[in-house]
């Protein structure tokens, strides 16, 4: 199967951040390329932020925690990368830029075709939600255990995007409500599974300062915020959990 191409998001300005990705990638037998990540602080009236309903947000998550242009800029950088798989007809592997390349990398580069043909979306970096990377266990592809995760993955460091998916993710996105990475966690809502694999292929370097957290904001909730969380939470997790049981069930039956 012909190789997917691999998009690495990244500011144009991003110059450190470009180079470690260089590095990693000399030598190997890679396509790949920059995508020119949405900077929102410089450009704060950036079309596709009209998406954004801050009402709702506060609906849901309380006052005082509205998305950050810089979060709105990485959203829209993701989103026209769904909509080019899209346009394209053509999956491919999506990282940032600051993911380290692992020594599985390779080998999932070398299969993932099939795996855009039998999943459509699969995680490639470690779940900050789910603990010790647990799963359900669905089947193995070459060197790797393809699992189905109960909860979403909390990041954006790597993923593998097919056309089918990509439709989705950009039918559920007509309002932004969520940053992208939660926004994909919602799989219970878009139907794209949270797929990945083990071992993983790729991890964030934390030694990079984020391009997208400013600090902890020091808005102090209010009673009604935190009700308003705590029932959007809750909402989320019977959601979730329903989701989940349905699956498991389906995968049982087979």
């Amino acid at each position: 199967m012909p190789a997917l191409p691999i998009y690495v998001v990244s500011l144009s300005s991003a110059s450190a951040r470009r180079d470690f990705m260089r590095r990693q990638f000399a030598g190997l037998e890679v396509q790949y390329e920059f995508f020119d990540a949405i900077n929102g602080a410089e450009n704060p009236d950036y079309y596709l932020f009209k998406k954004y309903n801050d009402k709702k947000r506060a609906q849901r998550r309380g006052q005082g925690t509205p998305l950050r242009l810089s979060q709105l800029g990485c959203f829209a950088s993701h989103y026209q990368l769904w909509e080019k798989c899209l346009s394209d007809d053509q999956a491919m592997i999506v990282l940032e830029d600051d993911a380290i390349l692992l020594a599985p990398f390779m080998d999932f580069y070398e299969r993932a075709a099939e795996f855009a043909d039998k999943y459509g979306f699969v995680w490639i970096e470690p779940s900050n939600k789910n603990k010790d990377h647990k799963g359900l266990t669905l089947e193995q592809i070459g060197p790797f255990t393809v699992k189905k995760f109960s909860k979403g993955f909390s990041h954006t460091a790597g993923y593998l995007l097919a056309p089918a998916q990509a439709k989705k993710l950009l039918a559920h996105c007509t309002e932004w409500i969520y940053p992208v990475d939660d926004t994909i966690d919602r799989f219970y809502e878009h139907k794209v599974e949270a797929i990945g694999v083990d071992p993983i292929c790729v991890r964030p370097d934390e030694s990079f300062e984020s391009a997208i957290s400013s600090g902890e904001s020091t808005y102090k909730r209010s009673p009604q915020d935190i009700m308003r969380r705590e029932y959007s939470s809750l909402a989320d997790t019977i959601k979730r959990s329903i989701h989940n049981a349905g699956f498991f069930i389906r995968h049982k039956m087979r």
